[in-house]
């Protein structure tokens, strides 16, 4: 899952992508910067427990990869977008939106003022502008070669979807119509989170900023979290992390809530693949099919698929091991269109 880190010039984009990454990404770097790059590794202690059962030559955990993207200073600052920056955003599967929300005289914001409802209304009307840009042209393109197609009718409606300062991520599309618009990889059609990133002033406070209600009144996910304060504690020793945290009233650990929010949001799931080579878990949509999982493992499995050997994680810790969870009856064989569960341990049968 790659997930672009987005908001306006001196939002804390980078210290909440070194707080969730554990980076050590330069913070207030301007200029012409490329944009940071990190991967965030998902705890998981069904991995762990394979791990000490198998006890296999590698452990791979599923992962979060994360591209914070500089802002747009050829503009002033006033534009959250720059065009390397939507280069790099049409390739990610999801967005957040780093909001500030915490004050600091010696910070200037690049609109004038802190105001973390202005900036979510400025970020999203800037994706549906680039987003409309391609739109228009196309359609132009597809006028002038006379295709008043399927193409052309679907873009028409994401066309009119925006005008009326929509998002298209709000535009009902069914699965052929989603397929049509996919490749344009459109922003505002990209699930977006907000973050929240306040002071250590507020830290367990009432949020007076018009933030949490304005993510209610849209139906969008937020997460809170002080970014600086993140940061710092996430550079301490391991084992001086939970105190400190504690200490401070920080509550459960940044990227874990940033984890958990993710998943339902996003709507993932995850599944693993177990022996002695290797113990791995993989993320899924809800909803994928078993043949679908086998080909995020490897295209041959999906190409090759014949069944799917299924037991869950539940059910293969309680028997305490892949044979006796076969002597329970646990393990199962199952086609190409069972609906993969989060837990699932799956061996894939194939023939290429």
């Amino acid at each position: 899952m790659k997930v672009g880190i987005i908001g306006f010039a001196r939002s804390g984009k980078t210290t909440v992508f070194n707080s969730l990454t554990g980076a050590h990404a330069e913070v207030g770097a301007f200029g012409n910067r490329e944009a940071n790059l990190a991967v965030l590794k998902v705890p998981d202690e069904r991995v762990d427990h394979l791990a000490a059962v198998y006890k296999p030559k590698k452990v791979a955990y599923a992962d979060f990869q994360f591209v914070d993207v500089p802002p747009d200073e050829a503009s002033g600052e006033e534009k959250a977008l720059s065009s390397a920056a939507l280069t790099a955003l049409r390739q990610v599967e999801a967005l957040v939106h780093v909001v500030r929300a915490f004050d600091n005289e010696n910070v200037m914001h690049p609109l004038g003022g802190v105001d973390p409802v202005r900036d979510c209304r400025a970020l999203e009307a800037e994706m549906q502008l680039e987003d409309l840009i391609i739109i228009e042209r196309r359609l132009e393109r597809l006028e002038k070669e006379h295709r008043k197609d399927r193409e052309y009718e679907v873009l028409g409606r994401c066309k009119a979807h925006i005008e009326k300062d929509e998002p298209l991520r709000l535009l009902e599309l069914n699965p052929q119509e989603e397929k049509v618009v996919s490749g344009f990889c459109f922003l505002s059609r990209k699930p977006l989170m907000l973050l929240g990133n306040y002071g250590d002033e507020r830290i367990g406070q009432d949020d007076p900023s018009g933030l949490r209600a304005y993510a209610e009144q849209t139906d969008q996910t937020l997460i809170e979290l002080c970014g600086a304060m993140e940061m710092e504690v996430c550079q301490l020793p391991e084992d001086e992390r939970t105190a400190f945290r504690e200490e401070l009233g920080l509550g459960e650990e940044s990227r874990t809530r940033f984890i958990k929010t993710a998943y339902a949001m996003l709507g993932l799931v995850s599944f693993l693949t177990t022996g002695e080579t290797e113990v791995h878990a993989w993320t899924a949509p809800k909803g994928t099919r078993a043949q679908d999982a086998a080909g995020i493992i490897h295209s041959d499995l999906a190409r090759g698929f014949i069944r799917a050997e299924v037991v869950h994680f539940d059910d293969f810790a309680a028997a305490g091991s892949m044979a006796k969870a076969k002597e329970a009856g646990h393990v199962r064989l199952e086609g190409k269109d069972y609906i993969v569960q989060d837990g699932d341990i799956i061996l894939v049968r194939f023939n290429v």
